[in-house]
């Protein structure tokens, strides 16, 4: 006898890896809390979050909207689609630090952040450049709207009950005198490059947890009941500004976010990790869940995704529960599964010219 003897067949490769085909693994078998349908249920992060309300809404549980559209945006035939994307209208969170500013604005422990500009006669906030797509028609009024979205994003961590946070880049650009962290380079979706003032960062390990420890002792203050999941984008890099060639330069994003997360879950009883990325991105899924450009990951991969968190948090099957709700099943054909599941993606911009 010795200690791995008494152990159970999910932690030997070949019990529960090499005889299991992979679409059968159950890799969140023991999640550290379960979540009740009345749950309200926040959503942030980069581009593959926007899955999750989507997923959730298929299967009856509505995700909470904490800045829903105006009744003007409605009336008079707005965009309103950046409404649900998220539960508040910040559009893509890719990086800890972002999320971390964005909080700290929020509450009141550093001043709302102002970095506007003009472009084609129109306003933009460069923190949101694709939130508002046609922008705004004064400076005040992309002013007074992020001060309305900042005050909402405080009303929704302090009355939801779970955020889940996919983080999805280590790579990001920072303004060199205010400090702030942006969602894509100036330049890219909007406004100008500034060699002098934006500044480039490849986030660490050490500085990925350090941002989600104050992260979560922030919202302990405000919200002490809060349950929160991590979980990492398994989406690679569209494209790097690391001396190092795209594909090595995503390994160690992902590899930095993944054991960022590992470690702040660890160490915290009301933090649990769910892992999207290592359904996709493992070598053990023989890569079926990527699209032709095997960066993209197809609908088929995403509803693997969701129904296993669908079914770890909920105990809902993800599959069977379409049609309890009323939403009918997928034509017979693989092409809209093997298709890329389309989301806004402010990064993409970084392949323009």
């Amino acid at each position: 006898m010795h200690p791995y003897s008494a152990l159970p067949d999910r932690v030997f490769w070949k019990k529960f890896v090499s005889d299991s085909p992979w679409r059968d693994l159950d890799l969140n078998e023991s999640p550290k809390f379960l979540l009740n349908k009345e749950d309200k249920v926040a959503s942030a992060g980069s581009c593959f979050a926007q899955h999750i309300a989507r997923y959730m809404k298929r299967v009856g549980l509505a995700p909470y909207i904490a800045e829903p559209a105006h009744a003007l945006m409605t009336e008079f035939g707005g965009d309103t689609a950046s409404y649900t994307q998220f539960s508040a209208r910040y559009g893509n969170i890719y990086t800890s630090r972002q999320c971390l500013e964005l909080c700290l604005q929020a509450f009141g422990v550093r001043p709302m952040i102002e970095d506007f500009v003009e472009q084609d006669h129109r306003w933009f906030d460069l923190l949101r450049p694709n939130v508002q797509k046609d922008g705004y028609l004064t400076q005040q009024e992309a002013r007074a709207d992020r001060a309305y979205h900042l005050d909402r994003v405080k009303h929704m961590f302090e009355t939801v009950d779970v955020f889940i946070f996919t983080l999805g880049l280590t790579e990001a650009w920072y303004h060199a005198s205010q400090g702030h962290t942006y969602p894509a380079c100036p330049g890219t979706v909007r406004g100008d490059y500034q060699a002098e003032q934006h500044l480039f960062r490849n986030l660490s390990v050490t500085q990925v947890s350090a941002d989600l420890d104050e992260l979560l002792g922030l919202l302990a203050k405000v919200n002490p009941r809060l349950k929160i999941i991590l979980t990492v984008s398994p989406v690679p890099l569209v494209a790097t500004y690391t001396k190092q060639n795209v594909v090595v330069a995503s390994s160690f994003s992902k590899a930095v976010l993944r054991a960022a997360a590992g470690e702040v879950e660890a160490r915290n009883p009301h933090v649990a990790y769910f892992p999207s990325y290592e359904i996709i991105s493992h070598p053990a899924s023989f890569g079926q869940y990527l699209a032709s450009d095997l960066r993209e990951v197809t609908e088929r991969g995403v509803a693997h995704v969701m129904d296993c968190f669908l079914s770890s948090f909920w105990g809902i099957d993800g599959r069977n529960g379409l049609a309890v709700v009323g939403v009918p099943e997928a034509e017979p054909s693989l092409q809209p599964q093997l298709a890329p599941a389309l989301a806004d993606c402010e990064e993409m911009f970084n392949q323009a010219p």
